[in-house]
């Protein structure tokens, strides 16, 4: 698709559909595994990232970089500390 390179920016924002496949799992378990209060703060970092990376695309396709830095960092964070987490529960439950 291309036209006016202002709507391909506006259009573009489908990428945080994308980014919740990841996100939403992630946030879920850190919340099961880890503590609910932390990954609480964690999605409302990301969620603010998502609204700084909108902004700055809607700007100039340029300025997006740091809102989509920050929301795959805590991505992540989100799907890394589960795991490590999960794995842990599952070490000490197979010790009892």
């Amino acid at each position: 698709m291309s036209g006016d390179p202002g709507f391909e920016r506006v259009l573009r924002q489908q990428n945080t559909l994308e980014q919740l496949v990841l996100f939403l799992p992630g946030l879920w378990l850190f919340s099961q595994f880890v503590r609910p209060a932390w990954g609480a703060g964690l999605g409302m970092v990301w969620i603010i990232s998502r609204i700084l990376y909108a902004w700055g695309y809607y700007q100039a396709a340029e300025k997006r970089t740091l809102g989509f830095g920050i929301s795959s960092l805590f991505t992540l964070i989100l799907l890394r500390g589960s795991r490590v987490a999960i794995i842990l529960s599952l070490f000490q439950t197979s010790l009892s």
